[in-house]
């Protein structure tokens, strides 16, 4: 004999060969909201298992419709010596069953039979609970600290944007004041001096190292008014606080990387990561990708263009900035790429999955490195980059032998013709 049980929104039910409800377990309606949650995150809840002891005596067959795998249920029905019970041996997993086909398709009676009045009252109160859960969901989901990651990144980016433009927009301005500064390469030390400094009588009489001028015969820049000198303090200070902000949260993401993806965070660096992170959607998305998405992710315009035009795929995305595939030769960078994007999909899944640390994932990388390095020290070149280089050099094209061809052939038949 076979019982069938299926999970719904009031409960698990368990019904006969002749699908006939022969018992069931109800939740708390305050509950149904987190139990339902926790059905779609594949957990086993307690109900399940107590309907499971309850019906065992009296079928040879348990099927169970559930998202779980077999494992998970026989690992619950276990003795002391770690072999599965009676019980257990009797659990079979199928999706859909018949209890669940049937529970679906006369659902209205069914839960008449478990105790509502009528279809109008399960209706008014099925709705307010999917409600519920929906915004328990939103919660969840929210409080999921990649997002947090996800946020920040995108927030060091356009800081990254910002100081760009008032650098550049400050560095205009302070030329006409002072342009001797003006050779200092370095954006925080410019910001620094300005901002640390109310004007530049101060800067020539204790002059920074970086900043390798005589100023015995004074400066070439404006003579400008004090109300002038300090807008330009005041608009150095402004950009000076944005970078300190930037490094605040640039320390932020590192600790949450340690602590969210210890692994990626080990093989990529933090920032990395996080990008990858905020390209994927997530880091548990991340991780049901396959290798070959996450070595283009970040090219996907170059991508389409392939798809569209014919032209080369790309080799790498987001990940072309990792130091090992952007400083390697161009002959092993795809190889170096692929090899890379395997090495962050496995440490993805090990982040998610398990949450411990492998410190043996970056270390494989890098002497699968070394090993591509060895083996490939100077390019192949193909027959087809050859005939490339070769048209590059003579400026003749494949296009304009295609040509040449086409018009010979012409030729010779107006020639054959002339002579018919």
């Amino acid at each position: 004999m076979e019982a069938y049980i299926v999970n719904c929104i009031v409960g698990f039910i368990a019904f006969n060969e002749k699908l006939a409800i022969v018992d069931y377990k109800l939740f708390n309606e305050t509950d149904i909201p987190s139990k339902m949650v926790k059905i779609r995150n594949n957990e086993i809840l307690p109900e399940e298992i107590e309907l499971i002891k309850n019906i065992t005596d009296d079928y040879d067959k348990i099927v169970i419709e559930s998202n779980n795998r077999l494992s998970s249920y026989t690992s619950l029905f276990t003795d002391e010596k770690n072999e599965i019970t009676e019980i257990g041996q009797k659990i079979e997993v199928e999706v859909p069953n018949k209890g669940g086909e049937h529970l679906r398709s006369n659902f209205k009676e069914k839960m008449i039979d478990l105790g509502f009045s009528s279809p109008e009252e399960f209706n008014d109160k099925f709705t307010s609970i999917y409600e519920k859960i929906a915004i328990l969901e939103m919660k969840e989901s929210s409080e999921e600290e990649d997002k947090l990651i996800i946020q920040s990144i995108a927030s060091i980016d356009e800081i990254d944007e910002s100081i760009s433009k008032l650098v550049e927009r400050i560095r205009e301005w302070n030329n006409i004041y002072f342009p001797e500064i003006d050779i200092i390469q370095n954006n925080e030390n410019y910001i620094k001096l300005i901002a640390e400094n109310e004007n530049r009588e101060d800067v020539m009489k204790n002059p920074p190292e970086s900043l390798k001028i005589d100023f015995d015969n004074g400066t070439n820049g404006a003579d400008i008014e004090d109300e002038d000198i300090s807008i330009i303090n005041d608009f150095a200070k402004s950009i000076q606080s944005l970078q300190k902000s930037r490094k605040k949260i640039e320390e932020y993401i590192d600790t949450k990387m340690k602590k969210l993806a210890p692994n990626l965070r080990n093989l990529v660096g933090s920032s990395l990561g996080a990008k990858l992170i905020a390209h994927g959607g997530g880091l548990k998305r991340i991780a049901t990708y396959p290798s070959g998405t996450i070595q283009i992710m970040g090219a996907e315009k170059a991508l389409f263009r392939h798809l569209k035009t014919g032209k080369r795929p790309p080799k790498h995305g987001l990940i072309f900035q990792h130091p090992e595939v952007r400083t390697s030769p161009w002959w092993i960078r795809g190889k170096i790429a692929r090899t890379l994007a395997l090495k962050i999909s496995l440490s993805v899944r090990k982040d998610v999955f398990s949450g411990k640390f492998d410190p043996i994932i970056e270390e494989s990388f890098l002497e699968k490195v070394e090993k591509i390095k060895k083996d490939n020290p100077f390019p192949k070149k193909t027959r087809k980059r050859r005939e490339e280089e070769r048209n590059q050099e003579t400026g003749y094209s494949n296009k304009s032998k295609k040509y040449e061809k086409k018009h010979k052939k012409a030729k010779k038949r107006k020639k054959g013709n002339k002579r018919k």
